[in-house]
């Protein structure tokens, strides 16, 4: 009977390959509609690519701004992006935290493509590497080819991530490495060196904009940690995964979270817990394909409580969670899992009484930050996802033992293939219109004008070219509070001196967070530029102020060459924290693996196998 379930040689790698490609391929089955969009026409369609053309949302616009900021402050001015003069009278941006610079991926498309296509390769590498880490997660839990292609289908394919991504909410894509994230912790817990790996992906997450996905993706960590304290083993574990955790991720993203940390301190972003969901709501989000953008008694708007993943994989996780329950062999179906996920669905109640857990963390750093309480959705998704895969697994193993003849095994896993395939049709016709919603028109690719100067009654639906046109807007959107002066003024030109007579001014470089100036006084007087104060502004002369809300600098009588900087604060304590979390990494990765192997360990005694049972096929 065995010799019939012996694989051919190369064939478990031919399959393992296939597993790859068919979740990749459903990661660019689900991301189409970002490129490609097809209409009726007469008896047939009519499909135009609209790669170039981004959703016609605020949220959108803002992030393209954002790209385009970083682009042109590196490409036309090379500086470092630090100030946004386009936005709310001037702004931050290299201390925002949702901002995707200074992503890696980021460097990898600027230079290159314009910034719309830019995003979209970014989601696209997101919802790919999102597929490709729920295929492994799974894998590593026995799962074969059917069983890895659901999972990934399921992490990329959830109304969430398609209401975000195509709202144009960049900061939600480190999201998607949730699932390596999970696969790395799980490894650390066995070997501490794998803790790296889970900072680094933590610090990944932080220079992409992650405001969200790290400290949720931490609390679902934390989740699991306290399901392991209960046993020795686990304790000894968590202990050495945690430590090194600890040290390193705040030295790898040192140099985006020690500016930010600085910014934050000054300009705390205290929100409050204003949202609560009934199970009953969590229960609709999941299942509800479409619904109205208004949610009765809610402050959010459906995008912000979307998670549909379709009836089907909500039964399975339901059964997945009452069989956890009621069996005493734990093994396959940890009762941990349930906790976790138990702990992230009590988090998306939001304030809800007598006691929330949202509220509670509320209290802690960064959590107080967090507003929308709905979005521990998606990391329960996640977890949701990893239950379902286990329950399968465990179904195919019970049926596999009982089932005679070869075909029907195979019979089986056709149907396991089937379900995925259902899923994956199903989810991407769900969110076919939200990943693309409209399209904006197209942003021309050329030099950034220097002549910079704000402007009344700005279109904001153009703000993603006012980089390139060299005009700032007074109106704000943004995540987080900020002031705008009173002040401001339009038109050119955007600096001058109080009082007027006091002499000349004569521009010499203008760039987005630099401002060089002839100036020649007759007497002291006051430079004013109509851009916000901040402190991060630094100059040659003097220490700039804040006069009215506007930049503004003392200048002494005489002939003086004035140059105005802006800087992230921390940026340097920052890079050199990050370079010292680099050097550590390679020294513990090299340290161990040049470390002499130890003595060989005894072959561990067979385990008995029940008469009754048969051997389970190879997992792929």
């Amino acid at each position: 009977m065995q010799s019939h379930m012996t694989s051919p040689p190369g064939e478990p790698h031919v399959r393992n390959w296939l597993s790859v490609a068919a979740c990749a391929a459903a990661a660019l089955i689900i991301s189409l509609p970002m490129l490609i969009r097809c209409t009726p026409a007469g008896r047939g369609w009519k499909c135009e690519s609209i790669a170039e053309r981004n959703s016609q949302t605020d949220d959108t616009r803002q992030f393209v701004m954002m790209w385009e900021v970083s682009r042109v402050s590196i490409e036309d001015f090379g500086e470092l992006p630090s100030w946004n003069p386009y936005h709310c009278g001037g702004v931050i941006h290299y201390l925002d935290p949702q901002a995707p610079f200074p992503g890696p991926l980021f460097f990898l498309l600027y230079f290159w493509v314009p910034a719309v296509v830019g995003i979209k390769l970014w989601n696209i590498a997101h919802l790919v590497a999102g597929a490709l880490g729920a295929r492994k997660l799974a894998k590593d839990r026995g799962a074969n080819a059917p069983e890895q292609l659901l999972a990934a289908t399921l992490v990329v394919g959830s109304g969430a991530v398609a209401q975000h991504m195509g709202g144009g909410q960049l900061w939600f894509t480190p999201f998607l490495l949730m699932p390596w994230v999970w696969w790395a912790w799980e490894r650390a817990l066995r070997d501490a060196r794998w803790a790296i790996l889970l900072a680094a992906l933590f610090a990944l997450a932080a220079l992409e904009g992650g405001v969200y996905p790290v400290p949720l993706m931490f609390a679902a960590l934390a989740f699991d940690a306290l399901g392991r304290l209960w046993r020795a083993e686990e304790r000894r574990g968590l202990a050495k995964a945690a430590l090194v955790f600890a040290v390193l991720f705040p030295l790898l993203g040192a140099i985006k979270l020690v500016p930010v940390m600085y910014f934050l301190s000054g300009n705390p972003r205290l929100t409050p817990v204003d949202d609560r969901m009934t199970p009953g709501e969590i229960l609709l989000a999941w299942i509800t394909r479409d619904h109205a953008r208004a949610v009765a008694g809610h402050i959010y708007v459906w995008p912000e409580y979307d998670a549909y993943v379709g009836l089907v994989p909500v039964v399975l996780l339901a059964a997945a969670v009452v069989i956890a329950v009621a069996r005493r062999d734990r093994r396959e179906l940890p009762m941990r899992q349930v906790f976790v996920l138990a702990a992230l669905l009590w988090c998306a109640l939001g304030d809800v009484s007598p006691l929330s857990l949202f509220s509670a963390l509320h209290h802690l750093p960064i959590f107080r930050s967090l507003r929308v309480p709905s979005r521990f959705l998606y990391p329960a998704t996640v977890v949701g996802t990893m239950l379902i895969v286990s329950l399968l697994i465990l179904v195919r193993r019970w049926a596999t033992a009982r089932l005679e003849a070869p075909w029907k095994a195979r019979a089986f896993a056709g149907a396991e293939l089937l379900v995925a395939v259902l899923v994956l049709t199903d989810l991407s016709l769900a969110t076919q219109a939200k990943l693309q919603q409209g399209g904006d028109v197209r942003l021309t690719r050329r030099p950034a004008s220097a002549d910079f100067h704000l402007v009344a009654n700005a279109n904001y639906t153009e703000v993603p070219d006012f980089p390139i046109r060299g005009i700032g807007t007074m109106e704000c959107y943004g995540g987080f509070d900020w002031s705008v002066s009173r002040a401001l003024w339009t038109g050119r030109p955007i600096e001058r001196l109080e009082p007027p007579d006091a002499g000349s001014l004569a521009r010499v470089r203008w760039s987005p967070s630099s401002i060089s100036l002839h100036a020649a006084l007759t007497r002291p007087a006051t430079l004013v530029v109509d851009q916000n104060f901040d402190p991060g502004w630094r100059s040659n002369l003097g220490v700039p102020v804040s006069r009215d809300g506007l930049l503004a600098l003392p200048l002494p009588a005489g002939d003086h060459e004035v140059r105005l900087d802006h800087r992230p604060q921390g940026f340097w304590m920052g890079a050199l924290l990050s370079l010292l979390g680099v050097v550590l990494s390679v020294y513990a990765l090299t340290r161990r693996a040049a470390r002499p192997p130890g003595p060989p360990s005894p072959p561990a005694a067979p385990e008995a196998t029940p008469r009754t049972a048969r051997p389970a096929p190879e997992a792929t």
